[in-house]
């Protein structure tokens, strides 16, 4: 009996022996490898992934096949939006971005640029120049059917500031206008002559339209930058019917 029992315990360490010797190999830093993920802690979750046969500790892999780099990045995808878990795994160099990589700044497109000129033109349209100045004719009361003018002053104005950081000069251009009329009419024109159909009060406002040129120090202008509306003061008119009276001749 102690004979076989032998027997059997030899033959039981020759079968694991090469399962060890295997499992050993898949932390060995040489050779044809798996990555060495780290022990998980409650957020993370590593996935391992197969490393080029042949690569160092660093990641770089035999000339023949990619570049390995260790890669975490939080589990939505992104490296910027954090999530409770983080996911680590071994990637390809250049497939995705990681967390700790500088996050590039989109380039400075000739749209995006332009995009930042309107928005700093726009907060200098609004601060520096004057509101258009709107009135009527002939003022007062005025009788249905009879004409009143519209008119609205806009001037062409040239100011100083400050245009992407450096010094420039800012000119804007009234170029048209158009009317709103509480009784759902639309005019266009800086003078407008319009008669009301009925008696009641109604509000008339005029919105200017801008365009927007700028240059820098002594350069040339560059011409329609940005175009915006800006409405006048309103104005309130008082449209009656008079009283008529029959005059019998006999």
């Amino acid at each position: 009996m102690h004979f076989f029992a032998v027997i059997l315990l030899i033959l039981t360490v020759v079968r694991v022996a090469p399962a060890l010797e295997g499992g050993s190999q898949l932390s060995s830093p040489s050779g044809s490898r798996w990555s060495e993920c780290s022990t998980a802690t409650p957020g993370e979750f590593s996935v391992c992934a197969e490393e080029t046969a042949g690569s160092d500790s660093s990641g770089s892999g035999d000339p023949s096949g990619p570049s390995m780099r260790e890669c975490k990045y939080f589990a939505n995808g992104t490296i910027d939006v954090p999530t409770m878990t983080i996911i680590t795994a071994w990637i390809p160099v250049g497939s995705r971005p990681c967390i700790g990589d500088e996050i590039p700044k989109p380039s400075s497109s000739s749209g995006s640029w332009q995009r930042q000129i309107e928005i700093e033109l726009r907060d200098k349209f609004t601060a520096v120049v004057s509101r258009p100045i709107a009135g009527w004719e002939p003022g007062g009361e005025v009788e249905f059917a009879d004409p009143v003018e519209l008119w609205v002053r806009a001037d062409t104005e040239v100011v100083a500031g400050s245009l992407l950081g450096k010094s420039a000069q800012i000119r804007f251009r009234p170029v048209a206008a158009r009317w709103e009329i509480t009784d759902g009419s639309e005019l266009y024109g800086f003078q407008k002559s319009y008669s009301f159909t009925a008696p009641g009060t109604f509000v008339a406002r005029a919105f200017v339209s801008y365009q927007v040129d700028y240059r820098h120090a002594s350069g040339s202008w560059v011409l329609n930058a940005a175009q915006w509306e800006l409405g006048a003061n309103k104005l309130t008119i008082a449209v009656i019917e008079r009283e008529r009276r029959t005059l019998l001749v006999g």
